[in-house]
């Protein structure tokens, strides 16, 4: 018998088909362990689980548009565009003619503040603002008989001493009143020192509220001379040359002054070596 079955064996088909038989009972035995793990893990078959799950909502499909709808929504577009690209285009033009206007503007603008500033300078306005300022700041703090003899000083270029008023004594913001050729006028001063700099602001008013002259001046240490005047605001009006023949009444007499100064050493060599006097040099003032 066992020769028997050796010799089956032996032969090729039958080994092919035992050993189909044992896969296939190899696969049976593993399904029947899954099922039966699944079995025990869930309480139910394999096969219903899928039975439970709730369908997911889809949203619904956007109906397709039509080719003229399409063709139409393009247009407008096209169109919504071509007009956004026109407005563009108008306010770049608008935007360039305005610029070239404001140009224009600020360059007559800056001709004409130039041309005042320097018209002002010429007539030595900041100047002669500051010596009536300068020369009135002090006045009440004077003897009576100093006050006397500063007022006949004053009323000599036609400047009449009014009421000075001290607003703060740090900064010498001042307030002076005067009248200039019968013209009452007014000028506000104030001191600033900086880390790198100082001035003294100076503005003139006119009879009134409206500052008709503001002047920044530097000064050398005793406050007698401008080293310096930069004029911030100019408006020119009737007063200009009231100020202006003050000015020239004040360079007149610094010039009889030093012609004065001249002749008493004239005077003194003369006496000094006994030489007399000559008719052509008599003095005048």
């Amino acid at each position: 018998m066992s020769d028997w079955l050796m010799a089956q064996w032996a032969l090729p088909g039958v080994r092919v088909v035992l050993a189909l038989a044992a896969l296939a009972l190899l696969v049976l035995t593993f399904g029947l362990w899954a099922w039966r793990t699944e079995r025990l893990h869930y309480g139910r078959p394999f096969g219903r689980i899928d039975s439970r799950i709730e369908p997911v909502a889809t949203a619904p499909a956007a109906p397709l548009m039509a080719a003229d709808e399409s063709v139409q929504a393009l247009q407008v577009s096209l169109a919504g565009l071509e007009q956004f690209e026109h407005m563009q285009a108008q306010l770049r033009q608008r935007l360039s003619t305005a610029q070239q206007a404001l140009d224009s503007d600020s360059s007559k603008v800056s001709d004409a503040v130039e041309l005042m500033r320097r018209a002002a300078a010429e007539m030595k306005l900041p100047h002669t603002v500051f010596e009536i300022y300068e020369g009135l700041r002090l006045f009440p703090r004077k003897t009576a008989s100093s006050q006397a003899a500063d007022q006949a000083w004053h009323q000599e270029v036609g400047v009449s001493p009014g009421r000075v008023l001290v607003l703060d004594e740090p900064t010498r913001q001042t307030l002076v009143d005067f009248s200039c050729a019968g013209r009452v006028m007014r000028i506000a001063g104030r001191s600033y020192v900086l880390s790198r700099s100082a001035f003294d602001e100076l503005t003139l008013f006119d009879g009134g509220e409206q500052a008709v002259l503001t002047v920044r001046v530097s000064l050398d240490t005793d406050r007698m001379q401008v080293r310096s005047a930069t004029i911030e605001g100019y408006r020119p009006g009737s007063w200009v040359p009231v100020l202006v023949t003050t000015r020239a009444l004040m360079d007149e007499r610094r010039e009889r002054l030093l012609m004065a100064s001249r002749y008493r050493e004239v005077d003194k060599l003369r006496s000094s070596f006994g030489i007399e006097a000559n008719n052509r040099y008599r003095r005048t003032v």
